[in-house]
């Protein structure tokens, strides 16, 4: 490598500044610094920079493979370039951007091809502001990071939701009217997320719910143009259009046109092909089969029961993308509140959390968990006070992350076929229910009992299998289930409560 020029990480980003001392009325408007990167290749990426104040303008760009890249830049309202250069893109250890898993796009996972777990946790108001305690903020990611999550769902993040009980009083970034200076507070934060290696979904997106975003196209265009200049370099994020909820069925503050609008300008602009997505209301996701989204996301259904849970979950799963489920298992939230027998409400259970838990990734979807005491900016979640964490809960949740990562499953997916039960339906009509199931090239399978029981297995024909159950209370206690083939019924072990049946092909 020549010695003389600058090394840039895969993924990571380089930052080149330029001094534009011309004065304009309107540099956010007026001029743009416009820049030609050329890789290894030979593909050409054509891309912009950004007004950083004063008279300095910057440019990022995340180089995607290794070897030496080429640059020129000019400002749009000259003709030559101003600057050429080159830099070497080298291996580093930066997975990759979060994406969809290429080798099995209905789980998230880096764009080099690795697998992961994704494992939210949902973030109030507070997080990116001014007056929140900066210790405090890294004593919360510590803790966070201690309990193995790896993204973080953030409330108030492009734009402040000012409204009571949300973002009043919190001085998170205002970043419309464009303000250079406001945008260098966020990112600040953003970098730690980085080095940390914290994935980020903005859960109000670019537009959110009770703040002040533009609303003539040319704004938006105009926004949406300098939030990607400054933030499209960054590996570990995730966009999202609005939220929440848009378009909800109670309170419609963009409509399904303009979502659409801006969704589809979003992924025309961004040549890094961000994840993309818009936050939904409670209910089916209607931009499943948009041709702008390359994930989904999910909120709900709110519920314990379980045969529910995996069909709504699975009848909005698009099997060519990842699916977040955002607001699927929130405890402490009134709005999540289960109704009892008593005809009251009461919380999720430890129980509920942990069978929820494992029904939501053994559909395939990605679990966003949040630590609340009323609303989404309440509780631990929304104070981010650690005295107020209720650990018992958390370390519900990291158990039934720590057994899913160590099996892997972002290698599987969803088979609903492989172990059916027979309910009566009433009347004398019976009904197959069918169990959770995971399934990896015939070879490994896991079903999810979740409320113990029976069930027969219809297994890939001629297959024959060695079979574990796994006792979802205690990943830790086995029992041997000898071998089983297809057609075979199988008992859950007395006992225990619910249980995972590992199923490994013999040779």
């Amino acid at each position: 490598m020549d010695t003389d020029l600058q090394a840039v990480e895969v993924w990571g980003r380089i930052e080149i500044t330029i001094e534009n001392e011309r004065a304009y009325q309107d540099p956010y408007r007026d001029v743009v610094l416009e820049g030609a990167f050329e890789g290894p290749d030979g593909v050409v990426y054509e891309w912009w920079g950004f007004y950083d104040g004063d008279s300095d303008w910057r440019i990022r760009f995340m180089p995607n493979e290794p070897g030496m890249w080429n640059y020129r830049l000019k400002f749009s309202d000259e003709e030559t370039p101003i600057r050429s250069g080159a830099f070497e893109a080298i291996e580093g250890d930066i997975p990759g951007m979060i994406s969809a898993l290429p080798s099995n796009p209905i789980w998230f996972g880096y764009s080099s091809g690795k697998g992961m777990l994704l494992r939210a946790f949902h973030i109030g108001d507070r997080f990116f502001a001014d007056n929140f305690d900066a210790a405090q903020r890294i004593q919360v990611l510590d803790y966070l990071q201690s309990q193995g999550y790896n993204t973080l769902s953030i409330a108030s993040h492009y734009l402040n939701r000012a409204s009571p009980g949300r973002g009043d009083s919190w001085e998170t970034p205002r970043l419309w009217p464009l303000n250079a200076g406001e945008y260098r507070k966020m990112e600040h934060i953003l970098d730690d997320l980085e080095r940390r290696r914290l994935m980020v979904f903005p859960f109000a997106g670019f537009f959110g719910q009770k703040s002040n975003y533009p609303r003539d196209p040319e704004d938006q265009e105009l926004y949406i143009r300098y939030t990607l200049a400054r933030l499209g370099a960054y590996w570990n994020l995730m966009f999202n259009v609005a939220g929440p909820e848009p378009n909800g069925k109670f309170i419609v503050w963009m409509g399904s046109e303009e979502v659409d609008r801006l969704g589809r300008l979003i992924q025309k602009l961004d040549i890094f092909n961000h994840l993309l997505s818009v936050h939904n209301e409670t209910g089916d996701d209607e931009y499943k089969h948009a041709s702008w989204t390359n994930y989904g996301i999910l909120q709900g259904p709110k519920t314990i029961d379980r045969i529910r849970l995996l069909k709504v979950l699975r009848k909005n799963h698009h099997w060519a993308k990842p699916l977040f489920a955002q607001e699927t298992l929130w405890s402490g939230n009134p709005l999540h509140a289960q109704k009892s027998a008593e005809g009251g409400r009461r919380d999720y259970s430890k129980d509920d959390i942990r069978k929820n838990a494992l029904m939501i990734n053994f559909t395939g979807a990605a679990l966003c968990y949040a630590d609340n005491d009323g609303l989404s900016s309440t509780g631990f979640s929304g104070e981010l006070d650690l005295e107020m964490r209720r650990q018992e809960l958390h370390d519900i949740i990291k158990g039934v992350w720590d057994f899913l990562e160590g099996e892997e499953i972002w290698k599987m997916k969803p088979a609903y076929n492989v172990a059916t039960v027979w309910g009566a339906a009433g009347e004398g009509k019976d009904e197959i229910h069918w169990r959770a199931s995971l399934i990896e090239d015939d070879k490994r399978i896991l079903c999810y009992f979740h409320d113990g029981g029976e069930a027969i297995l219809e297994l890939p024909e001629g297959g024959s299998y060695q079979g574990e159950w796994i006792d979802a209370q205690d990943f830790s206690s086995r029992v041997d289930a000898g071998r089983v083939r297809t057609g075979d019924k199988v008992v859950c072990p007395e006992g225990g409560d619910d249980w995972i049946l590992k199923l490994v092909a013999k040779q």
